[in-house]
């Protein structure tokens, strides 16, 4: 399911719950690990705008040779370290590099390159990276946001009337398979996006909830049908989940993109996946 496995680490931040969780994956599903170290540009040009303007260009240069130096010390020195100790002991394969660059754009010019099932990173929420990542349309990789919670052996999937649930049910039915972790689904009526998005994606014209209770009722059967039990619940989708992960003390949440258009008071609803991982206290997996 995940044989390559992409975890891009920022030299802002560095969670070694990452490589742990990575590690255990590689296990389960007989993966390779690659490693990158992003030395980020901004702390670089932070160098140019915070030097005295009396300094020279070769003083200037030297001063961002010493970033880069300390910066590639600090990963050969502990998260290469690190990694090590997780992965050879496991007999995990598993490949490092360090480049320059803004964290988003390194990540996109990877996958480009490379193939890769799953993105693995760390999501800290004082970071002052852009984790724009997550919302960028063109990225296919599923993306797994790493959270420190260890929680229950379970799995939350989150469904509802603004996404087709077709990726959500298919990949957390093989997660709960082959990790042994027992799985939760949810279905979110969320009436702010009173529509329901089907499988090219289209839009529908605007519907009643009864309507919309109907096609959550109708995913249900399939479900049932395939061993899932389903809860059914009307409310705002953001909220829900964080509320259902929460009761179940869930090690996972698995949810696909939502096109929702607009929130409760209106205004246009942007960024809603880094959204979620700011307010979620548990690990993400986003499927585009």
């Amino acid at each position: 399911m995940f044989k390559n496995i992409l975890i891009p680490i920022s030299s802002e931040f560095y969670n070694k719950e990452v490589l742990e969780r990575s590690a255990f994956l590689a296990e389960k599903f007989k993966s390779k690990i690659n490693i990158i170290y992003i030395i980020e540009e901004k702390t670089l040009i932070q160098t140019d705008k915070l030097s005295d303007a009396y300094r020279t260009d070769y003083d200037i240069k030297k001063t961002k040779r010493e970033i880069i130096r300390e910066q590639m010390l600090a990963a050969n020195g502990i998260i290469f370290e690190d990694a090590k100790l997780f992965f050879k002991n496991r007999q995990v394969p598993f490949e490092e590099k360090i480049i320059e660059g803004q964290y988003s754009n390194i990540i996109k010019n990877e996958i480009k390159n490379n193939k890769y099932d799953l993105i693995l990173m760390a999501f800290e929420k004082a970071c002052l990276l852009n984790y724009r990542l997550l919302d960028e349309i063109d990225i296919q990789i599923p993306i797994w946001a790493v959270s420190d919670i260890k929680g229950e052996s379970a799995i939350l999937a989150v469904c509802s009337n603004l996404a087709p649930n077709k990726k959500v049910p298919n990949i957390s039915l093989e997660l709960s398979k082959q990790l042994g972790w027992k799985l939760h689904m949810l279905y979110v009526i969320d009436v702010e996006g009173s529509v329901k998005v089907y499988e090219k994606p289209e839009r529908s014209m605007k519907k009643s909830e009864t309507e919309l209770m109907k096609h959550g009722e109708i995913f249900a059967n399939q479900m049932e049908k395939r061993g899932i039990q389903v809860k059914i619940i009307k409310g705002n989708i953001e909220k829900e989940m964080l509320k259902t992960a929460d009761e179940l003390k869930t090690k996972l949440i698995i949810i696909g993109r939502q096109q929702k258009k607009k929130g409760l008071l209106g205004f246009p609803m942007k960024n809603m996946k880094k959204r979620l991982a700011e307010k979620c206290k548990h690990s993400i997996l986003f499927v585009n």
